[in-house]
C-alpha cells in the first residue's frame, strides 16, 4: 500500500501531467478560440480537464474506451464537436500509461516524454486571456445590444457566419453537429405554407 506522502505525490503530479497534455490538445484550444464553447469556453475547457482528472484517479482499471467516451461526450455536450483526428484515443492512451507510470512513481521517465511536447504557453488558467474568433452564429453575441440593434445586423451577421462556419470547418478538419444540421437544411428548401398544388385532369 503506498504511503500517504507516496500518494499526495502522485496526485501532485499526476495533476501537472493531465495540465500539460490537455494545454497542448490542439482542437481544444480551436475549439475554445472559435467560440463553440459560447463566451465562458475557456472556462467550460478547464473544467474538462478538471474532470477528465477527478475521473482518472478516482476510478482503477479505467480502459481507454470508457475514457475515450467520457472525453468525446464532453466534448459534444460542452463545444458540439466531434474530434476526428484521433487526438482523443491518442489522449487517453497518454493518460492511462502515465496514471500507471506515476503509480509506480517514474517520473524521470514521464518528464523526459512530456519534455518533447511543444513547449507553447499554458492557457487552462483563469489569468490567461483567449481571443475569440467565432465561426458558428454566436447565440450571445445579441446580450450586449439592444433588441432593435440586433435585429438591424441580425441577418447579414448570421448569413455571413454560416458561410465561415463551414469554410473554417471543412479546411481544420472539425465538422460540428450543428454545422452538418445547417448544410442539410440548406440543402432542402420545404415549399412555402400556404401553397397547394394543383394537378389538370
Amino acid at each position: 500500500m503506498a504511503s500517504s506522502t507516496q500518494q499526495t505525490e502522485y496526485l501532485k503530479n499526476f495533476r501537472l501531467i493531465v495540465e500539460r497534455i490537455f494545454n497542448n490538445w490542439q482542437n481544444l484550444r480551436l475549439a475554445v478560440e472559435h467560440g463553440m464553447g459560447g463566451r465562458n469556453g475557456q472556462q467550460v475547457a478547464i473544467q474538462i480537464m478538471e474532470y477528465t482528472y477527478e475521473y482518472c484517479v478516482g476510478n482503477e482499471n479505467i480502459t481507454q474506451g470508457e475514457l475515450q467516451e467520457v472525453i468525446e461526450e464532453l466534448m459534444d455536450q460542452e463545444f458540439n464537436t466531434l474530434c476526428d483526428d484521433y487526438s482523443i484515443p491518442e489522449i487517453c492512451r497518454n493518460l492511462l500509461r502515465y496514471k500507471q507510470m506515476a503509480l509506480a512513481a517514474q517520473y524521470p521517465q514521464i518528464e523526459a516524454e512530456l519534455s518533447k511536447l511543444p513547449q507553447g504557453k499554458d492557457w487552462l488558467r483563469p489569468d490567461v486571456k483567449i481571443t475569440y474568433t467565432p465561426i458558428d452564429g454566436d447565440s450571445s453575441s445579441g446580450e450586449d445590444m439592444d433588441d432593435e440593434d440586433a435585429d438591424d445586423v441580425g441577418m447579414s451577421a448570421d448569413e455571413s457566419d454560416e458561410e465561415n462556419a463551414v469554410t473554417a470547418a471543412s479546411s481544420s478538419g472539425r465538422v460540428t453537429r450543428s454545422q452538418t444540421r445547417k448544410q442539410q437544411a440548406d440543402e432542402f428548401v420545404e415549399p412555402e405554407d400556404g401553397w397547394t398544388t394543383v394537378r389538370r385532369k
